[in-house]
């Protein structure tokens, strides 16, 4: 986890929220109540600062603090009395309340539905002081849920980096999940069909009162199975080819992170600068040039927030522009916006030396603020502005933080799960392979020696194709587990089955067979590894003898199946042996190749405890941790 990057995520949510609080201290000391009512105000806006850095201010884990429903109902409490008591100078602090109620409730409506009741009371407790829609609606809209939506997101930054990594591995499982039940569908398209129709003809045969009909069931049966084998070695190449290249969707993290910055941006300048023009509306000309202005600072605030491109110095400068000049023409009071330069710059400017040049642009907006619009008459006020420019600069830092984590995660997610499903789709083509293709080739066996022996020995090829289509049902069974990613076999079943199949295509077979249990991972892999040294015996050679050892001592176990016979054969990458390296080396074993004139033979020597052994049971690797840096 990224502990830099969340200290400074949660310092600044800290020192935003402390930002809000420090207006409603000016605020009490500002308004006219009598002493004993300021304590009891600054009494209040202590608890709920408290409950608030309780509540909201969460550990990098994101869970909810213990006994959070009594501590919020405390804030909710504490937040009424306020409105009631002081509903003339409470308005910036029920913002604390509006952002608990986003924090804190995960469902919907829970969540929204309690943001705007929120926003109801404080719209209610405004209209008895403030007997004005405009002035109701800007302290309802630009004061409690700017407050509470700006608070929202610089918590949920801290969230963002550390949940987001949590889900990486939930990601890949899910995609992969996806093309697991397009590779059963696809299996059972193209494989599927076709064996079922082995099976139709094959009970067809064994049903057949005549010669002449069962051959043409037994014909058409094997021409299929044929067909079948054909297709399990085309989906298993196909697979292997698109494992490099398949694109997976991306969910919307990003957009909602968007959302946000778009809210906040909108929120923080848009009402105040609105309600100066509703307190003194200007003429029609200066109207049309301040809706201007205003809209195009919004729009440069956006970019900035959102994007990162190499024009950010002309960005810059349009937004210097557009801060101070407009303001020649429509006064200092109508528009102020300096306030939100320095946290522009800090979302513009690349590298380190952004922070100078913020802090540049918040001395100068100090002496805007001192000097220009006079409203810094004592030190209590420029403090204020200090804290006003400071807070929304680092809110906007925050907003752009989120943005571009966002994004980075984003993209780091999508790519691991984009390596999971090429995972996936290598091991789905390495287990198509290695069982689906000797299933069939047994099955296409079978049928043809019960085609052999149809004409001389009806009996010994009804036997024959009896096993073949207990064969074909084998590998139907085996297309589920094969595209689940639990197909596993038993090297003792191998070994048996490996005699029978041997001894019907013609090869007689000497075993010297060790019956010590191996541990699963081994015992697999050994069969994995007979399985195709039988295939190809049965697909590469004209084999009469075969010698099978398996032998295990006390650190390892070897198997070594040799036979003669031997074809002239290419082995082309990506085929069975590759994937029998693959999982050889994956547990610390070796696999070596013996060849002679008219000689073949297949070795493996594993050891008993791995070097290297893992992987979760769905088989989705951990994936690789995302280091976040500031641009």
């Amino acid at each position: 986890m990224n502990a830099p990057a969340l200290r400074l995520a949660r310092l600044v949510a800290v020192v935003v929220s402390a930002g809000f609080a420090f207006g409603g201290v000016i605020g009490v000391v500002y308004s006219e109540d009598p002493a004993p009512m300021k304590a009891l105000a600054f009494a209040l806006l202590t608890v709920l600062f408290a409950l608030h850095l309780r509540n909201c201010v969460r550990r990098a884990d994101g869970r909810r603090p213990t006994g959070w429903p009594w501590t919020l109902a405390v804030q909710v409490a504490l937040t009424g009395a306020g409105l009631l008591l002081f509903p003339a100078t409470w308005y910036g602090n029920t913002g604390f309340l509006a952002a608990a109620v986003l924090l804190l409730f995960r469902r919907p409506w829970p969540k929204w539905g309690g943001f705007a009741l929120v926003l109801a009371a404080q719209f209610a407790s405004t209209m008895t002081v403030r007997p004005a829609v405009s002035e109701a609606l800007y302290v309802a809209l630009g004061q409690t849920a700017f407050v509470g939506i700006a608070l929202y997101g610089v918590v949920r930054l801290t969230d963002l980096i550390a949940d987001l990594r949590g889900t990486q591995a939930g990601l890949a499982a899910a995609v992969v999940a996806r093309e697991r039940l397009t590779f059963a569908e696809e299996l059972n398209e193209r494989v599927g069909a076709g064996l079922e129709q082995v099976v139709r003809h094959g009970e067809a045969v064994l049903e057949a009162a005549d010669q002449e009909r069962a051959r043409h069931e037994l014909d058409t049966g094997l021409n299929t199975a044929r067909l079948a084998l054909t297709e399990v070695r085309s989906v298993s190449h196909t697979t292997r080819q698109e494992a490099r290249s398949r694109p997976v969707a991306a969910d919307l993290t990003t957009r909602v992170a968007s959302v946000l910055v778009v809210v906040t941006i909108l929120l923080m300048i848009v009402p105040r600068e609105l309600r100066q023009v509703a307190l003194a509306p200007p003429s029609p000309h200066l109207l049309a040039l301040f809706g201007a202005s205003l809209a195009l600072v919004v729009g440069l605030h956006l970019r900035a927030c959102l994007r990162t491109d190499r024009y950010w110095p002309w960005v810059l400068a349009a937004l210097v522009l557009v801060t101070y000049l407009p303001s020649l023409a429509l006064g200092p009071k109508l528009w102020y916006v300096a306030a939100y330069l320095p946290g522009a710059v800090l979302a513009l400017v690349p590298g380190r030396v952004r922070w100078p040049i913020a802090a540049a642009a918040i001395l100068g907006d100090l002496y805007f603020h001192a000097t220009v619009t006079g409203w810094a008459d004592n030190a209590l006020d420029v403090a204020y502005g200090l804290v006003y420019v400071v807070e929304r600069a680092l809110i906007v830092y925050a907003l752009w933080r989120m943005a571009r984590l966002a994004d980075r995660i984003q993209a780091a997610r999508i790519e691991l799960a984009r390596v999971e499903v090429a995972r996936e789709r290598l091991r789905f083509a390495r287990d198509l392979h290695d069982l689906l293709g000797y299933g069939l080739s047994v099955v296409v066996l079978k049928a043809e020696l019960a085609v052999r022996l149809l004409g001389r020995d009806p009996a010994a090829a009804r036997r024959e194709l009896a096993d073949g289509l207990a064969a074909a049902r084998q590998v139907l069974s085996d297309i589920d587990s094969v595209a689940s990613g639990y197909s596993t076999i038993a090297l003792a079943d191998e070994v048996a089955s490996a005699r029978s199949v041997l001894a019907a295509a013609g090869v007689e077979l000497s075993a010297d067979v060790s019956a010590r249990r191996l541990p699963d991972p081994q015992d697999a892999v050994l069969a994995t590894v007979l399985r195709e040294a039988v295939t190809n015996v049965l697909r590469h050679s004209d084999a009469r003898h075969g010698t099978l050892v398996l032998a295990v001592d006390g650190e390892t176990a070897g198997l070594r199946l040799a036979n003669d016979g031997v074809r002239a054969v290419v082995h082309e990458p990506g085929s069975g042996l590759g994937n029998l390296r693959e999982r050889v080396e994956a547990l610390g074993g070796e696999l070596s190749i013996e060849s002679a004139p008219g000689t073949f033979a297949l070795a493996v020597v594993l050891p008993l405890e791995p070097a290297l052994v893992g992987g979760d049971p769905d088989r989705v690797h951990p994936v690789t941790r995302v280091e976040l840096h500031d641009g």
